[in-house]
């Protein structure tokens, strides 16, 4: 099943493996507050005993995303849905990119039930293969 958020700086697929795919374009904060629209649908439909599996790819935007800002709004997002389901994110980046942000999105985006990975835009595949390794 495809999913297309048909924003210029979002698009949203669900990929035929259950990976959710998001791939941001130029995103402006209409599209982080749709992509924040879509993770709530999804945490709030899939049982808290499952585990859903998130594709971020930020290499497409030359503005970038701000990991640590979505870090916050995630952890919101955490506290009005407490019995959520487990998550495991690959965050596709552009090569040192994202590396003064790594450490506070990890912690604060994967307390303890969550895993978070970064790779490359060149490691897609490898970033797919760890998703569905559990």
């Amino acid at each position: 099943m495809t999913e297309d958020a048909a924003r210029a700086g979002l698009v949203y697929n669900h990929l035929d493996t259950g990976i959710h795919e998001f791939v941001f374009f130029q995103p402006s904060k209409a599209d982080i507050d749709q992509f924040f629209a879509i993770l709530e649908r999804i945490l709030t439909e899939t049982p808290h005993n499952s585990t859903l599996h998130y594709l971020v790819d930020v290499t497409h935007s030359d503005r970038g995303v701000s990991l640590v800002a979505m870090a916050q709004r995630f952890r919101r997002l955490e506290a009005q849905i407490p019995h959520r389901a487990r998550g495991r994110t690959a965050v596709l980046h552009r090569t040192g990119a994202l590396l003064n942000f790594v450490d506070d999105f990890i912690r604060a985006l994967a307390p303890q039930r969550d895993m978070t990975r970064f790779f490359t835009a060149a490691q897609r595949d490898e970033a797919l293969a760890w998703l569905l390794s559990e």
